[in-house]
């Protein structure tokens, strides 16, 4: 499961999520498209909010980098 795919499941909007850990609704949609991870001191935070463990973020954002880097592969 992706990061975004997770934050739809648990009926988050970007703009809830991105208030709640104090950055950019842009901040946010870059962590969920995979061209940017979010940093480690947020990842307790945002694990928690999701109400899942810091293992699954960690899986959902390798998820999220893994899926990116094929679209970019595909566009090339």
């Amino acid at each position: 499961m992706t990061l975004k795919m997770i934050r739809i499941s648990k009926k988050f909007t970007q703009t809830q999520v991105a208030k709640n850990l104090f950055v950019t609704q842009r901040c946010l949609s870059n962590w969920e498209n995979g061209t940017r991870e979010p940093p480690i001191s947020i990842l307790p935070k945002l694990a928690e909010l999701l109400h899942i463990s810091i293992e699954q973020l960690v899986y959902a954002i390798i998820e999220t980098k893994q899926i990116n880097l094929h679209k970019s592969e595909v566009h090339s």
